[in-house]
């Protein structure tokens, strides 16, 4: 179960896609962080693709409420983004995000990176 969260619909829709088009996965997806803590709660991802930045709150935020719900502690949190400072990842690895890919990334790495986390 993956759960995409991203402000950037065309994103949203190419992994929606190529997530659904591989067989392995169940694709939801939320725009804001807002939606995206609902949405975790009912959906109970084994992981999210989480954009850094959302119209409103950030990828710490998310991590960090992900991490403090104990239902969700298998969760994977791979963040999603354009523009992070070195500071800013390693704030997201405290924070509890599994690994960071930045924009425009590899979708066949990125494919490979979400069936390791669930499966390694």
């Amino acid at each position: 179960r993956v759960l995409i969260v991203d402000d950037d619909a065309a994103i949203v829709e190419m992994l929606t896609d190529l997530l659904g088009r591989d067989g392995r996965f169940e694709v939801k997806s939320a725009s804001t962080g807002f939606d995206a803590g609902a949405m975790t709660k009912e959906f109970k991802p084994d992981i999210v693709l989480l954009d850094y930045m959302l119209p409103d709150i950030n990828g710490n935020l998310v991590c960090r409420r992900i991490r403090e719900d104990a239902n969700l502690s298998r969760t994977r949190i791979i963040i999603v983004s354009g523009a992070v400072a070195q500071d800013e990842l390693e704030s997201l690895r405290a924070a509890g995000a599994d690994d960071f890919f930045k924009k425009p990334f590899d979708v066949q790495k990125l494919i490979a990176r979400i069936a390791e986390l669930l499966h390694g």
